[in-house]
């Protein structure tokens, strides 16, 4: 009964593992790579924080700020809010295109017809491992944002000067990023799809077949059905 909860629990956590290039079975490494990527990202709250302060001070006091200088002065805008909408949106529809068209060639490699099936596997499992790098930096990245977004809430709420900035727009940037990290996830679990459909990629989760994909490394090939 207890090796059938745990691997019932494995399989589950086979794909959000796989995901971000992490073994799947629990582990102490994977903990460690948790615990790191949120100490990073509270580092980050923190350190945003301290520099809208000490560009505001500057400010304040008459000097003339950098572009940088000026990004953490004034916090968040409309003009910082944007880019992860626009991410969210342009992600968002080619996950749609990517179920309705399927997968397409490997770049760099010619047509389908070009290729043979071992050729054309082999690069869309790279192209994969590429996204799912892109998954991981956009996840991190959103995380961050969301660390400065409660860091700035909680100073504001201790009435803390400065800290309430741009708060509302703050949120704005936060909200985009986790679209656009939601809208790459569903991109990513879609062309995984494709490449289990041509037989580049083993069936993540099904019964008896648990995913051996080595963290960061090409999954192992399978004949298609």
């Amino acid at each position: 009964m207890a090796d059938r909860d745990s691997a019932g629990a494995s399989g589950r956590l086979a794909l959000p593992a796989e995901l971000v290039l992490q073994d799947p079975s629990p582990s102490t490494g994977r903990v460690i790579a948790a615990a790191l990527a949120a100490g990073i990202a509270i580092g980050w709250g923190l350190a945003a924080l301290a520099l809208h302060e000490h560009e505001l001070a500057l400010r304040s006091a008459g000097a003339m700020l950098n572009p940088l200088g000026t990004l953490f002065a004034d916090a968040s805008t409309p003009l910082t809010a944007w880019p992860g909408w626009a991410a969210a949106a342009i992600l968002g529809l080619s996950a749609i295109r990517l179920r309705r068209d399927g997968v397409e060639p490997p770049a760099g490699h010619g047509s389908a017809g070009a290729m043979s099936a071992e050729v054309l596997r082999s690069g869309l499992r790279r192209e994969y491992t590429g996204v799912r790098w892109a998954l991981l930096a956009m996840g991190l990245l959103t995380l961050a944002d969301l660390s400065r977004l409660a860091c700035s809430g909680i100073a504001a709420l201790l009435r803390q000067s400065g800290a309430g900035d741009g708060l509302a727009w703050m949120g704005a940037e936060a909200a985009g990023l986790v679209a656009a990290t939601a809208a790459l996830t569903i991109w990513v679990v879609s062309f995984r799809g494709q490449l289990e459909q041509v037989g580049a990629l083993p069936t993540s989760g099904a019964p008896g077949q648990p995913d051996t994909d080595p963290p960061g490394g090409d999954p192992p090939e399978r004949d298609p059905p």
